[in-house]
């Protein structure tokens, strides 16, 4: 198979409270996106990079991938408003010939070759899309905006989704192009009617969205 990588790391990361995005918050001394990057050039399951950088950031971020010495790195292009852009402007530097598409967030450092090749292989038993997931463990409570309680939700068959996810090229353009919105690939697949399967993920694919989780994701690797 031929597995083109998309790599989006365009987030503003606001809730960092840095002065530049996510992708270039400091991972001990390197930027963020250096991590995911580095891992996925490595990773012998994927052959090709388009890299999704933060509007007015493709510079540096190209400049990153030329420091990690990152060979796959096919093409560097600007996200957009959403996340559905910056997938979708990804999306236009993967060949027509590619026969999958592996969509990560730089947010997600801490990538492994086991958890890609688990979201790959699903995918030549007929599955149009698969993602890594970790079973919800905390009860769950729909909540009013007065604060109050509404409903207890059961857990059970519940998975919290994480990246990368990978899907066969063709379905994923058709779901692209349907102009619907989710807050991940997978969601965009499934209301084109595509079938969707979740294989087991990893606690370390915490997604950074503060400090806190910088530190914590350092303290992993």
């Amino acid at each position: 198979m031929s597995v083109w990588a998309i790599l989006v790391a365009a987030g503003r990361g606001e809730r960092l409270g840095l002065d530049r995005p996510k992708a270039f918050a400091k991972l001990g001394d390197e930027p963020l996106l250096a991590e995911p990057l580095r891992r996925l050039d490595a990773c012998p399951w994927v052959d090709a990079i388009v890299l999704v950088a933060p509007p007015g950031w493709e510079e540096p971020a190209i400049l990153v991938a030329e420091e990690e010495g990152c060979g796959k790195v096919q093409a560097c292009v600007a996200g957009g408003e959403t996340r559905s852009d910056s997938v979708r402007a990804g999306l236009a530097e993967v060949p027509a010939d590619a026969l999958v598409v592996l969509v990560h967030d730089a947010a997600r450092p801490l990538l492994t070759d086991e958890v890609v090749e688990r979201v790959l292989a699903p995918l030549s038993e007929g599955w149009d899309g698969v993602v890594p997931g970790l079973p919800v463990g905390d009860t769950l409570k729909r909540v009013g905006s007065d604060g109050g309680v509404h409903e207890t939700v059961t857990r059970d068959a519940l998975w919290a989704v994480q990246t990368p996810q990978a899907f066969t090229a063709d379905v994923l353009r058709r779901a692209q192009a349907s102009g619907a919105e989710a807050t991940d690939c997978a969601g965009l697949v499934e209301a084109v009617g595509g079938r969707v399967k979740v294989v087991d993920g990893d606690p370390r694919l915490l997604k950074v969205t503060s400090q806190a989780d910088l530190e914590t994701v350092a303290g992993w690797r």
